[in-house]
């Protein structure tokens, strides 16, 4: 490595912040890497009067390339040529009156190698990422890399790895799309490289990156080091081209809270409230109330406030130092320019651990960085006096703790009857998000989802979703996660992915809603929370491959909670699903969301199934306008009892993994309204039938809302319930996944 040090040592000096594609190459020789033949010519040499310098360049043909710190894209701005060598006199001329402050012109052997051919030019990048550490991505290369990329569908192209979470780079070669061509592991391909040859090459990278990282041995950092393209030319892996930026490394800059700050704020058995008005029902008054309807001990509960007396019942106290006990948790509800001195109070006092942040307006919108600013110097500071004091938020809406008898949302019960309760038809949920509408949003829609833990985490200045996250999967009564997330911090990413793996690890299922996934989202994300999306592609590939189920939008995360929550401990196994209705419509729309090699499917009934099914149809005088089949059509002329017969039929079945059962309530044979009996409905039935079989079940009712009560019927059997047939079968496929 000292010689690549001296290399971008050198370019640093001279405050470049990158390196020209000779020293490029100048750095993969000093790996151990393969590059072409090359002389550099100085502008100044020229013109030429013979192409003498080129006769040590193997072959007639040779590459001109413009050499300079301030055209990186060469080929864009016609700064490469490819000639005969008998031409490049003229050649290097026309290139030095094109580009005369260039330092040179870089003169390279010319490889022969097959262009827009999968697998024989490829593209090897690392990039540093704050969240995720090194990257290391291997891709479709030459000059319509991107464009080809782009078409790609996700997860094709490029393939992504964390050097610091890849550990099997076998595996890593494995799933790259692209290698595959080059490996010849496609139909009729052949092999054009070895995988020992790009293991060597991923391994260079890996260690280069290693050390010019932020917190590594160099006072460098590469930011970028990309060859494109990496040619396949004769069973040789050769850079014809290659980019390195650089910059000064930084000192690792995060100092994490500790676990025991995060779970002070989880579960509090004392809590504080600054910001509470003794006149009027502000935000801090209504915060208090809703931490007191949570049935929270009020003799452990205190107002942070110089007022003589109590409020609602809780004690006030002038300052933090004054609490009788030290506050777990201290809401803050002041204005934003109030906030450092209560925080400074509060930090200094050793009487407060966590503070549940939820003023706004500090590094959310220009001109507010001084108060941001100065919380961070305030929270660093506290720190030292007590290393279990953490802040989360601001610009949050706090949390909602069951186990703790905690909610601290500032929204009226009768807006949102949240509330610290849990719902004991879904397995234990803990939501993390880093916007608070977000949650109340899903909350408001989804009335039975009822999580242990709830927590708007705001703009993240101290404590993070990562951090919420690492924590809750520890909580073994916790089995599902949901996580809504705009921002990562240093080193979220890796921290994301393995609190990820721990779930998957212990059976638990994870959901995440990744936001800032375009230019346009990143701008909102910021607008929003101060905080810096990463870049979603990346986000995307490392979770998924970690076994977290990545929603991509808003009704895919309902759906997939609904699944998670409703299934838990009810694996899908090999995706055989078995599909019932009683309208055509929905079973057509059904047929055509079970996607060929897909992760599920619809196999027609055999042996004792179609058997049992027969004799089901025929009892009920079904089979004279119905088959046996899947899906199955039983017609709205089906009662209650032979859909029950059926359904618990296919679960019982070593066939089938799993049902889908989708109704529309209007037949008059069916009990679908209170009046009707919904004890003894289908819907009633189909939950407890799920729950024996130990599979998972979704019903699908496709009316309005004159049905709600037959669908929390279902719900409250403990079944994910959807309006639309297709979209239940898409919710079914992606639980597979799991």
């Amino acid at each position: 490595m000292k010689k690549i040090e001296a290399i971008i040592s050198k370019a640093g000096a001279e405050s470049r912040t990158s390196l020209s594609e000779l020293e490029v190459y100048e750095v993969l020789d000093a790996l151990g890497l393969d590059t072409p033949k090359r002389i550099f010519i100085p502008l100044n040499s020229l013109p030429i009067k013979d192409p003498d310098p080129l006769r040590t360049l193997p072959g007639e043909k040779v590459v001109l390339k413009v050499s300079s710190h301030k055209t990186l894209h060469k080929t864009e701005a016609g700064g490469v040529k490819v000639c005969l060598k008998a031409e490049a006199a003229a050649q290097l001329s026309e290139m030095k009156r094109r580009f005369p402050e260039a330092e040179g012109i870089l003169a390279v052997e010319f490889v022969p190698h097959a262009v827009f051919c999968l697998g024989q030019e490829l593209m090897l990048g690392a990039r540093a990422d704050k969240a995720f550490g090194p990257l290391i991505t291997l891709g479709v290369g030459g000059t319509d890399a991107e464009a080809l990329t782009s078409a790609l569908k996700p997860g094709f192209s490029p393939a992504v790895a964390a050097a610091e979470l890849a550990g099997d780079w076998q595996r890593f070669l494995d799933r790259a799309w692209i290698w595959r061509y080059a490996a010849g592991n496609v139909r009729g391909g052949k092999r054009l490289a070895e995988d020992a040859d790009m293991l060597r090459w991923l391994d260079a990278f890996r260690r280069v990156m290693a050390h010019f990282s932020d917190g590594g041995a160099s006072p460098w950092a590469i930011e970028e080091l990309e060859v494109n393209p990496l040619a396949v030319a004769g069973e040789r892996l050769v850079a014809l081209d290659g980019v390195l930026r650089l910059r000064p490394a930084r000192a690792a800059s995060r100092d994490l809270p500790s676990a025991k700050a995060v779970w002070s704020l989880l579960k509090p058995a004392t809590v504080a409230v600054a910001g509470v008005s003794e006149k009027k029902m502000n935000m801090g008054r209504i915060i208090l109330g809703n931490v007191i309807e949570s049935g929270f001990d009020k003799n452990r509960l205190f107002v942070l406030k110089d007022y003589a007396g109590e409020i609602d019942g809780a004690r006030c106290f002038k300052t933090p130092a004054d609490f009788p006990e030290p506050a777990d948790m201290l809401v803050v509800a002041v204005p934003s320019p109030e906030v450092p001195e209560v925080l400074r109070q509060a930090a200094g006092s050793r009487k407060v651990r966590g503070v549940a942040l939820i003023s706004g307006g500090m590094g959310e919108k220009a001109g507010s960085e001084g108060v941001k600013d100065e919380v961070l110097r305030i929270i660093a500071e506290g720190r030292k006096v007590s290393p279990d004091f953490a802040v989360s938020g601001g610009n949050s809406l706090g949390i909602v703790s069951v186990p703790a008898k905690v909610n601290t949302f500032f929204i009226p019960k009768q807006k949102l009857a949240l509330g610290a309760r849990e719902n004991p038809a879904h397995a234990r949920a803990a939501f993390i998000s880093q916007s608070g509408a977000f949650v109340i949003s899903v909350a408001s829609k989804m009335e039975w989802l009822k999580p242990a833990y709830c927590v708007s985490v705001g703009n993240q200045m101290d404590v993070t979703v990562c951090d919420y996250v690492e924590q809750v999967v520890e909580d073994e009564t916790v089995k599902v996660v949901l996580v809504y997330l705009e921002g990562l911090k240093e080193a979220d990413g890796v921290k994301l992915v393995r609190a990820v793996e721990r779930a998957r690890g212990r059976g638990k299922s994870v959901v995440i809603y990744k936001a800032g996934r375009t230019p346009t989202g990143q701008k909102a994300v910021m607008g929003h929370t101060a905080s810096i999306a990463g870049d979603f592609v990346v986000a995307r590939e490392l979770l998924s491959r970690s076994g977290a189920l990545m929603a991509e939008t808003f009704d895919d995360f309902e759906d997939l909670a609904q699944m998670c929550c409703f299934c838990h401990e009810r694996p899908l196994g090999r995706g055989r699903l078995f599909v019932l209705s009683n309208a055509g419509f929905e079973t057509a729309g059904m047929a055509d969301s079970v996607l060929p090699h897909g992760p599920v499917s619809a196999p027609v009934p055999a042996g004792p199934l179609a058997g049992k099914l027969a004799d089901i149809l025929s009892r009920h005088k079904l089979d004279s306008i119905v088959d046996v089949r899947n899906p199955l059509d039983v017609t709205p002329m089906a009662a209650d009892a032979p859909l029950v017969e059926i359904a618990a039929a296919a679960l019982a079945s070593e066939e089938i993994d799993g049902l889908v059962a989708a109704v529309i309530p209007l037949t008059p044979v069916m009990k679908t309204l209170p009046e009707e009996g919904l004890e003894e409905s289908f819907a009633a039935k189909l939950g407890e039938l799920a729950r024996r079989a130990g599979k998972p079940a979704v019903f699908c009712v496709g009316c309005g809302s004159l049905y709600d009560p037959y669908v929390e019927q279902a719900r409250g059997r403990g079944l994910p319930v959807f309006r639309s047939a297709d979209r239940a079968i898409r919710a079914m496929a992606a639980f597979a996944r799991l």
